[in-house]
């Protein structure tokens, strides 16, 4: 029988999370059957700052493990804030949902120094296990501070403003990417590629939406894979070769919308990043020269820009919780996503949708999705095919030029003349033709939309 000691937590808050190397709990290993300390705990809360002393470590794989079981009150999103004290070498901390046996972590000393933010990925349970090892005989510190509640920055929705391109050569393909399973096999059945998807590719014209959907990704030795290595194909775990095929890619397709899939936490979440950085520092990958070259990727802006994903991502978090998939949908707002492959791949969305604002062509929407490591293939399908959905809505709202009423993908003196004659009588406007010609969306087309179609000519 499990000895347990209650201690009741004090209240604080704020925020965050990132993507981590593949590792196991040896709580999994080992038979636990006693000495567990358990603490009821609330949302916000602070540890207290000697609670490591009232654990009695277990000896395992010539580790001292420790682990602490918390029982929430309230099954609601939440973070754990790292202290910023250094941690002995050799430390890993993981932390266990014990009603779906997923886990956030580990995190190293290694990767805790290299991360800019000491907040771990986001989790939602009313009973998780901490579990901290340290090197046989060392005396440790306990590295949680604190359990934080997710925090929308104030200038979430500023970042997300979409422009309306001018030119419009419109494309109807919508790009998708992938790297790890699961963020590989939900998307497989848009590839074009008979050998990665023999049963034949559901992309065209999908679900007659108008858009053609066609994916990318690699293949691995074993397809269910957890430590899984380079890989070969499309998007390779490389530096070198993902981008490379990047703009091999997207020059031939032109992509009017793209969503970037990589495995994210052991868990059962849907993770939408909200940043990515241009950074000069990125952890290695398998080949070499190991790093991006050059690094900072992109020479159009300075080390260390931040860069934000436009895709709609609340209204993916509750299409996806709407969907009843069992999933945790969420946006992660937190310091970039991760500074390996999934940024990376990450960053070339969001720059590439920059380069087209600034040519005024379209690529309305780009962000990354982390997909949960434990999520059945088949569910993550299903979870890509709703996010797909609502940015093909999103697609839809900004693909009708604002003025352009004769529909030619330029806003001319040509439009201007149709409300002109509209006004005058000439011809009358209805359907499609007067909401585009009511600019100001006031349910009229008149002299005050006349002038806004003028300063749309005269700014472009």
């Amino acid at each position: 029988m499990k000895k347990i000691f209650i201690f009741h937590i004090l209240l604080l808050g704020l925020l965050t999370a990132q993507e981590l190397p593949f590792g196991t709990p040896k709580y999994f290993e080992m038979e636990i059957e006693t000495n567990i300390l358990q603490i009821n705990v609330q949302v916000p809360s602070s540890f207290p700052l000697d609670i490591i002393s009232s654990i009695e470590p277990y000896e395992f794989d010539n580790k001292d493990i420790y682990f602490i079981e918390l029982q929430l009150n309230d099954n609601i999103p939440f973070h754990f804030k790292l202290i910023n004290t250094p941690l002995p070498n050799g430390m890993t901390l993981y932390f266990i949902n014990l009603i779906t046996n997923g886990w956030v972590g580990p995190y190293s000393r290694n990767i805790l120094q290299n991360q800019s933010s000491n907040v771990t990925g986001q989790m939602k349970s009313d009973r998780i296990l901490i579990e901290y090892s340290v090197p046989k005989g060392t005396e440790p510190i306990f590295p949680v501070q604190e359990l934080i509640l997710p925090k929308r920055p104030e200038n979430f929705k500023e970042t997300l403003n979409h422009r309306d391109p001018l030119l419009r050569d419109f494309s109807n393909t919508i790009l998708l990417c992938g790297y790890w399973p699961p963020s590989n096999e939900c998307i497989r059945p848009f590839s074009r590629n008979t050998l990665t998807n023999p049963e034949g590719w559901v992309g065209e014209n999908w679900e007659n939406r108008g858009y053609n959907v066609i994916s990318y990704f690699p293949e691995f030795t074993q397809p269910d894979c957890d430590d899984c290595g380079q890989g070969i194909g499309y998007f390779e775990v490389d530096y070198q070769d993902t981008s490379n095929d990047w703009w091999n890619i997207i020059d031939s397709l032109n992509p009017v919308a793209i969503i970037t899939f990589s495995r994210g936490f052991i868990d059962y979440s849907w993770e939408m990043e909200w940043k990515y950085y241009n950074r000069f520092y990125w952890s290695p990958d398998f080949t070499e020269p190991y790093y991006p070259t050059p690094t900072p990727p992109d020479s159009t802006v300075a080390a260390e820009t931040q860069r934000n994903s436009s895709l709609p991502m609340d209204s993916i978090v509750t299409a996806i919780n709407s969907a009843n998939l069992g999933l945790n949908p969420y946006i992660d707002y937190s310091d970039g996503a991760g500074g390996y492959l999934s940024e990376f791949m990450g960053y070339h969305g969001v720059w590439y949708k920059a380069m087209m604002d600034s040519l005024n062509l379209p690529c309305y929407t780009a962000g990354h999705v982390h997909v949960g490591g434990l999520i059945d293939w088949e569910i993550a399908r299903e979870a890509a095919k709703v996010t797909l959905r609502e940015v093909i809505k999103i697609v839809d709202e900004y693909k009708n030029l604002p003025g352009d009423i004769n529909e030619d993908g330029v806003v001319s003196i040509l439009d201007m003349l149709f409300i002109v004659f509209h006004i005058l009588r000439n011809i009358e406007l209805r359907g499609d033709k007067f909401v585009i010609a009511d600019l100001n969306a006031d349910l009229t087309v008149d002299i005050y939309d006349l002038f806004l179609i003028s300063d749309i000519i005269i700014n472009y």
